[in-house]
């Protein structure tokens, strides 16, 4: 049994008639969760699309080796189930996902999820280095200055290979709770951090 069905069941005792307690055995938590444990909550930031356009967006980007179903969620919060454990795991683990330039933010399904509560601390977004030092384009000193920011998830392809000159880029995995760096110094040379599509985060 998974850690998600071993919470407690709730006594019926001293309930209150005009709010019951509705309560549910292990077992029917258990078989009723079970279909949900490869799915995904996500939610565009800052903006709202109309159903049938998260809908195909998230089946170009996710359904590759098999399907998914999307449904929507109050407080424009989306669930998404995967017929594939190969395309749930892509998704899950790549990314930043875009609709339009607007981030999308992903999170596993968890048990008993509130819509509105529901807090986007934070997000995978990707970040440049303009006008770093060759030397430094390198996937090792970008991910240190990425250290800086968050989570480094992913460095660019094109800086990996060294085809781009200009900037380096990586995504990463930020706090919204927290300041974003914004500049770091090497050896004494000041350089700043550009967010793509950072005006576009809102996390109403």
């Amino acid at each position: 049994m998974r850690e998600d069905d071993l919470d407690d069941e709730v006594p019926e005792d001293d309930d209150d008639p005009l709010c019951p307690t509705i309560a549910y055995t292990a077992l029917e938590k258990q078989r009723w969760r079970r279909e949900w444990r490869s799915a995904l909550i996500v939610k565009v930031l800052g903006r709202t699309f109309p159903f049938p356009v998260i809908a195909r967006r998230l089946e170009t980007l996710w359904a590759k080796c098999g399907t998914i179903q999307v449904s929507s969620l109050s407080f424009s919060f989306y669930v998404v189930r995967f017929t594939s454990q190969i395309d749930y795991e892509q998704a899950a683990a790549g990314g930043p996902w875009m609709i339009n330039d607007f981030y999308i933010t992903v999170r596993p399904w968890r048990r008993n999820f509130n819509t509105k509560h529901a807090e986007v601390a934070s997000i995978m977004v990707w970040a440049r280095f303009p006008g770093l030092p060759r030397e430094f384009i390198n996937k090792e000193a970008v991910e240190r200055i990425a250290e800086k920011i968050g989570k480094p998830i992913r460095v660019d392809r094109a800086t990996q290979s060294g085809d781009r000159g200009r900037y380096a880029r990586v995504s990463i995995k930020i706090d919204l709770t927290k300041p974003l760096l914004s500049k770091f110094k090497i050896e004494g040379i000041t350089y700043y951090v550009e967010y793509e599509g950072l005006h576009r985060i809102c996390t109403e």
